[in-house]
């Protein structure tokens, strides 16, 4: 579903999309594979660079993304600074 909102910086019109729930799991299983083939955290993950608890870290970073990416009220437009 796209939703519509004014731009309150500049008052231009911008659109953003929110995932169906039947899509967030779909989602949350595409994180989880994107992370999985990363080979340097999978290198951090089994040689434990963020110590003993590197797995339960990774999966914390999974969970925030997911969280971030199907929670946030930002557009795109918020990401082209970099």
């Amino acid at each position: 579903m796209l939703r519509s909102f004014m731009d309150s910086n500049n008052g231009r019109h911008v659109t953003s999309q929110q995932l169906r729930p039947e899509s967030l799991s779909i989602f949350a299983e595409g994180i989880s594979l994107l992370l999985s083939r990363w080979s340097g955290l999978q290198l951090a993950i089994k040689n434990e660079w963020g110590g003993r608890d590197s797995r339960q870290k990774s999966e914390q970073l999974a969970s925030d993304l997911f969280y971030w990416f199907s929670q946030s009220k930002g557009s795109i437009k918020d990401f082209t600074g970099f």
